[in-house]
């Protein structure tokens, strides 16, 4: 069943339904692991920008998975079908990264210390998380797209919002 979801709904790039799936692909996962994986990092980084006020999060997770999904479709492997919450999850990193540096609070800037150490691998992966940031391909099966735009859109996002502090 959920191939067949993956397989229908999935963000396919350059085609016109892949286009129109653009919301629901963060939803779908390639596996129980994959959904842990970005359930985890959901939950910390979302925390965080939840913290900051749930009409934050709201714009930064929406924001996020449009951006990433239109990166995907526009710049995404032709005939592959992407799901995951990747890209959000890279745009909560891209926001927080750059929320700390335009803040200028103290307790943002420990934060996005924290953050860039502990998620450095994110950025180029590694040998035990194929995960990454930067376009080199490590797996066949995994894009690095959605990842690229949705850190690109959290830190426009940042950008724009840089006036807000936090609490």
């Amino acid at each position: 069943m959920e191939v067949w979801l993956n397989y229908v709904f999935g963000l396919r790039p350059r085609n016109f339904w892949g286009l129109v799936c653009i919301p629901l692909f963060p939803l779908l996962h390639g596996s129980y692991q994959h959904l842990t994986g970005n359930t985890q990092a959901f939950l910390l980084l979302g925390w965080f920008i939840l913290m900051q006020g749930i009409h934050l999060f709201y714009v930064v997770t929406i924001a996020t998975a449009l951006i990433s999904g239109v990166g995907a479709w526009l710049f995404g492997p032709p005939n592959s079908v992407g799901v995951g919450a990747s890209g959000v999850i890279y745009g909560y990193l891209g926001f927080i990264l750059m929320y700390g540096i335009v803040s200028g609070s103290w307790i943002a800037l420990l934060l996005t210390l924290i953050i860039a150490v502990r998620d450095a691998w994110r950025i180029t992966g590694n040998k035990y998380n194929e995960s990454q940031l930067l376009p080199v391909e490590r797996s066949p099966r995994m894009g690095w797209t959605a990842h690229l735009f949705g850190f690109i859109g959290g830190v426009l996002i940042a950008l724009a919002l840089s006036d807000m502090r936090l609490n």
